[in-house]
């Protein structure tokens, strides 16, 4: 048994390879099985009671199926390894660590596997052969289809002109969106089979919602629509896999969790729902439509009619059809896989390894040929430290942790998620991942989430809740998310392709021809005249628009390189002003850095416009490796990243609770902070592509140029609509409704302190009452209590019995008297404040009298709950908050 080993980075693949297997496997009889983590207790036992032929797995089950004992044992058996998906493990930690583990096991068994590596996409095969490689003279062959698979791909730019479209503006006001949603079911009309992907969880759960509700508004009930993404259930990936599978779904939304290797033969058409930013991507989900030998992969992309989105999808496709992939970016001697694989190769040598052996091991591995003796040492020394392992007269051995730090870290850091409430309503607006919120975001700040813009007003770490309101602009103002979450990144050369073919419009008023060809624009659009004022290839822009003090530059740099630039801006204006207060923000088009507090009435906001425009003027000045760590090392993006390679060391539990900025700071100057900076300056920055930019501005092939604007002018509205943020020009007041339905809402309870009468319900029904008098006695002695008011009528009773009060307690019943005659003499508007979070007797009275003279209640009520949720977590657990 276990003669080969099927290693696959997704579980939905797994399940999708062992169903093929299986059918072909008996034939010769052999047995499979699949192991991963959705694989439930009783098949685990039954299959290290009676391993299979054939182990289907994915890297990380791997590791354990090593560990265990029983298992390893059959290990001896083994003859090939099958590794799928290849290109996609080649780029991430986990596949490194895979790759690790397959050599260190090859040293343990004494024997050289068969290993075969399958993807449909691949650059650097030089650099795959190597790390596929073990220290034998095996030769590696690389068998590459000569074929290109042909792909017809349109981008779409739908717009809503039928009377199905103003059906769906009924429920979907936005008409931008009614028309692409309209094209999404008009596919699945005469498709049939349709895969819809998007680029995140969160708009292909809405998507889905909104189909589903259109679908059914326009008693289209026969089309069927569902979710696929990596949150949820497996009972319900499974399901809605089976049930696509067998053509019970028409449209599955899904994100990358169904890209790779799937086949489910009869999609007929993919949708790729806003630009898929890599032409890589677009090969792999358009490929799943039709994955016929021999047949044409059909799909579309729809994009809104802003001519960034059009020409990037246009480029994106057409490297596709070439065949232009972006290139495979490797970690070089990655220290936490390193640690990890140490760890587990402990384990399978419990009597110990010395440390010169291993260490001469690992540097006939091309991963690890470049490891210093320093950097081998810090790891032993971390892992020591952590006792992790432990080192005896230069012999490493395992401890009592070493096995629990195996099963417990992963190569891909989990997170604890963060519920996103609207405090003017209590509804949950979205979900963050912690690491997002601990490292990036403060209050006031402005996030996006549901395409609507939202301030941030306090965070509780116990609760793991972020208390937002919506972020309404004040004129003219222009709302700039303060962070989106990990973007897929668009590359430098295809950035670069947008900004050569915004010249070429400039120069001839029409598109290139070969992206003409595959444009099929439904919204009439003049795009000569929305790209005339924007940079191109040769030309970059600093544009100040005065009344928003924002700083716009638009270059083409791509993702990583426009994040360097940001980065290194911030870094600049935080040395020279380091009182002044701004945000930044860029995108693979534009940077934007808005000043939001000057700090000193000594300082013009025309020194910090002057300082942006000449650094984007001298960047060749600062593309020194050693400056740009230092910008890495003071970047979000970098703590971010020390949270991640904190987890894979095993530094950070997933179950920790509270991760705090001060105890990711703590790992800066670590082996931990070492390997996080490596992260950045590959994973996030291109330092060659930023150099190459850098050295053409500094040669006059890109002129860097300045303009001065008074407000938006509509090539910054184009730059800012590609962010995907709202944005207005106009002054709009706080909506208090959502707050007010929320107080009046909320429970509490009235009380008599003559009869002990006590009544729990909501503020709009107490408000009935009308007169504040007990209806059991008739008394005017009615106060109000918030909580689970389970203390004051046992106070009040105790009185009544005439026992005597506590200290405590006599200070309760004092409150209880004041708030009985709050409300005796100010009825609705007491019973309003008393009921607010964070208001207490003597801040309802101030309220009152605020109100009375002539302030708004509900806005003066809805500042102090504000308020609450800021100071909420230095609360002791009071109760009547």
């Amino acid at each position: 048994p276990i003669t080969a080993i099927y290693l696959t980075p997704l579980r939905a693949l797994n399940r999708d390879i062992e169903r093929r297997l299986r059918k072909l496997s008996k034939c010769f009889g052999l047995n499979v099985a699949v192991r991963h983590g959705d694989t439930p207790v009783a098949v685990r036992k039954k299959i290290a009671q009676n391993p299979p032929h054939i182990l289907i797995t994915t890297p990380e089950s791997l590791s354990y199926i090593v560990v265990n004992e029983k298992l390893r044992r059959y290990l001896h058996n083994l003859e090939y390894v099958i590794i799928d998906e290849f290109r996609d493990l080649l780029e991430s930690k986990r596949g490194l660590m895979l790759l690790t583990i397959l050599y260190l096991m090859e040293l343990y068994l004494n024997k050289t596997l068969v290993k075969i590596a399958l993807t449909a996409t691949l650059q650097e095969d030089a650099k795959a052969c190597e790390l596929l490689l073990s220290e034998s003279s095996y030769p590696v062959m690389v068998l590459r289809d000569p074929s290109l698979k042909k792909l017809d791909v349109k981008v779409v730019v739908p717009a809503c002109r039928t009377e199905m479209c103003k059906e769906m503006q009924k429920i979907i006001p936005d008409k931008g969106l009614a028309a692409r949603l309209e094209k999404a079911v008009n596919t699945a009309l005469s498709e049939r089979y349709v895969l819809l992907f998007t680029n995140t969880r969160s708009l292909a759960e809405s998507l889905c919602t909104l189909l589903e509700s259109l679908l059914e508004s326009l008693n289209l009930k026969n089309i069927k629509v569902s979710v696929h993404h990596g949150s949820l259930s497996r009972s319900h990936r499974e399901r809605v896999e089976k049930e696509f599978r067998e053509r019970e779904l028409n449209v599955l939304v899904s994100t990358s969790s169904l890209e790779l290797g799937i086949d489910i033969g009869h999609v007929e058409y993919v949708i790729q729902y806003m630009s898929p930013r890599q032409a890589l991507r677009l090969i792999q989900r358009v490929g799943r439509s039709r994955h016929r030998l021999g047949d044409i992969s059909r799909g579309m992309i729809i994009v809104p009619g802003n001519p960034l989105h059009i020409l990037e999808a246009l480029v994106l496709a057409n490297k596709a059809r070439k065949g232009a992939l972006e290139r495979e970016v490797v970690i070089p001697k990655p220290t936490d896989v390193l640690a990890f694989t140490i760890a587990l190769y402990t384990l399978l040598n419990p009597n110990g390894v010395p440390t010169s052996k291993l260490y001469e091991d690992l540097k006939k591995y091309a991963l690890y040929s470049e490891l210093t003796l320093e950097e081998f040492n810090d790891v032993l020394n971390y892992l020591a430290y952590a006792r992790i392992i432990k080192i005896e007269k230069d012999i490493i051995m395992p401890t009592r942790k070493t096995k629990l730090y195996v099963y417990k870290t992963s190569m891909i850091p989990t997170t604890r998620e963060v519920y996103v409430v609207d405090i003017t309503s209590g509804d949950k607006v979205g979900v963050l991942d912690e690491e997002y919120v601990v490292v990036n975001l403060s209050e006031n700040d402005v996030i996006v989430l549901a395409g609507k813009p939202w301030r941030i007003v306090s965070y509780d770490g116990k609760e793991a809740k972020l208390y937002v309101e919506p972020a309404h602009a004040v004129i003219g103002e222009v709302i700039i998310p303060h962070w989106e979450g990990e973007n897929i990144p668009v590359e430098y050369s295809v950035a670069q392709e947008v900004a050569r073919s915004i010249k070429y419009i400039k120069e001839r008023r029409e598109l290139p021809s070969e992206l003409k060809e595959i444009l099929d624009l439904e919204e009439e659009i003049d795009i000569y005249k929305s790209v005339i004022e924007l940079g191109d290839i040769e030309l970059a822009y600093v544009d100040y628009v005065d009344e928003l003090k924002l700083i716009i530059v638009n270059i083409y740099g791509g993702s990583k390189v426009n994040s360097l630039m940001r980065d290194l801006i911030k870094f600049v204006l935080k040395i020279k002003y380091p009182y002044v207060k701004f945000s930044a923000y860029s995108t693979p088009y534009a940077i934007y850095i808005q000043i939001v507090d000057l700090g000193t009435i000594n300082l013009a906001t025309k020194d910090i416009v002057d300082l942006v425009y000449d650094v984007t003027r001298s960047l060749y000045n600062y593309s020194n490796r050693a400056f740009i760590e230092r910008v890495a090392r003071n970047s979000s993006l970098y703590l971010w990243r020390v949270y991640q390679v904190a987890q894979r060391f095993g530094a950070i539990s997933p179950e920790t609770t509270n991760v705090s900025k001060r105890m990711l700071e703590a790992f800066m100057d670590t082996i931990i902070g070492k390997e996080a900076l490596k992260e950045v300056l590959l994973k996030d920055y291109d330092i060659s592509s930023f150099t190459e930019l850098a050295k053409h501005i500094h040669e006059g092939k890109v002129k860097v140029v300045f303009r001065s604007y008074n407000k938006l002018a509509d090539h910054h509205v184009t730059l800012l609509e590609y962010i995907g943020t709202p944005f207005t020009k106009e002054l709009t007041k706080l909506d208090v409704r959502s707050f007010l339905g929320k107080l009046l809402d909320r429970q509490v309870t009235i009380l008599c302190l003559r009869c002990g009468y006590y009544r729990k319900d909501r503020v709009k029904e107490i408000l009935k009452l009308g007169k504040f008098v007990c209806p059991s006695c008739g008394y005017a002695t009615l106060t109000l209590v918030k909580g689970d008011a389970s203390r004051e009528p046992e106070v009040v009773k105790k009185l009544k019995r005439g026992a005597k009060l506590l200290p405590d307690e006599k200070k309760l019943y004092e409150d209880l008297v004041e708030r009985a005659i709050l409300l005796y003499r100010h009825g609705d508007k007491a019973v309003m404040a008393l009921s607010t979070l964070g208001v207490s007797t003597r801040e309802a009275v101030r309220i009152i009298n605020s109100v009375l003279s002539g302030s708004d209640l509900v806005s003066e009520l809805y500042e102090r709950e504000k308020r609450f949720f800021k100071i909420k977590k230095y609360l002791e657990g009071g109760r009547n908050h």
